[in-house]
C-alpha cells in the first residue's frame, strides 16, 4: 500500500543467485513479511513495488519532512531454461543482491556466472551485495556443506562486492537490514544524503 508520503526516488532492485538459493523467500520476507516452508520453484520472476521512509539529513526532527523511496524489486527464477529472459530486463538495475544457500556450496560457485551475466547489462558500477541465506541451517549443518567464510571473503575482494549478510527468511533474521543497506548504498552512489527509517 503507497504511504501518503512524497516519493523522492525510485531504485530498481535485482535478487539473482541458483534455483533453491533462498531468492523468493527472501523477497517474500521483505515485501510481504511472509514466509512458506515449501515455497515453490519462480518461473521466471516475481515482481512487487515496496516503500521505504526517508528523512532528509538537514530535517531531523521533523516527522512531517519524511518522504519515500520506492523499490521495485525483480526476483529471477534460478534455473537454466529462465536464464534467456533475464538479460533483457536487468537494464537500468540500480542495486543488486546475489544469493547464495549457506549450506550448498553448489549455490556458491554459481555465483560468478550471475555476477558475469549482471555485469555484461548494467556496464557502470552499481551496489552489489552477497547474500548468504539459511543461516538457520547452519548449526544443524556439517562443517563440509557450509560455505567457509574465507572463500566468500575472496569472492568479495575479487568482485568488489560492497558488503555481505547472512540472512535467514524463515527467522526474519537480517531481512529488512539488507535492503536498507542496499537502500544506502544505491542513495550514496548518487551522493544523496538521508536518513533510512
Amino acid at each position: 500500500m503507497r504511504p501518503n508520503k512524497e516519493v523522492v526516488y525510485c531504485f530498481k532492485i535485482v535478487i539473482l543467485g541458483g534455483g533453491g538459493a533462498g531468492k523468493t523467500s527472501l523477497f517474500n520476507r521483505y515485501c510481504f513479511n511472509s514466509f512458506n516452508m515449501n515455497t515453490e520453484m519462480t518461473i521466471g520472476l516475481n515482481f512487487h513495488s515496496t516503500y521505504l521512509n526517508i528523512r532528509f539529513e538537514e530535517n531531523k526532527q521533523s516527522d512531517s519532512e519524511e518522504k519515500c523511496i520506492v523499490n521495485s524489486i525483480f526476483d529471477f527464477g534460478g534455473q537454466e531454461r529462465f536464464k534467456s529472459l533475464i538479460p533483457r530486463l536487468l537494464n537500468g538495475t540500480d542495486g543488486a543482491l546475489l544469493v547464495f544457500d549457506l549450506v550448498n556450496y553448489s549455490s556458491f560457485q554459481q555465483l560468478e556466472n550471475w555476477y558475469d551475466l549482471l555485469k555484461s547489462k548494467v556496464g557502470e558500477k552499481i551496489p552489489i551485495l552477497l547474500i548468504g541465506s539459511k543461516n538457520d541451517l547452519l548449526s544443524t549443518s556439517s562443517k563440509n556443506e557450509i560455505v567457509q567464510k574465507e572463500i566468500i571473503q575472496e569472492m568479495i575482494n575479487k568482485y568488489d562486492i560492497d558488503g555481505f549478510f547472512k540472512t535467514s527468511s524463515l527467522e526474519n533474521y537480517n531481512v529488512l537490514s539488507a535492503f536498507k543497506e542496499l537502500n544506502r548504498l544505491m542513495l550514496n552512489y548518487h551522493n544523496i544524503d538521508v536518513i533510512i527509517k
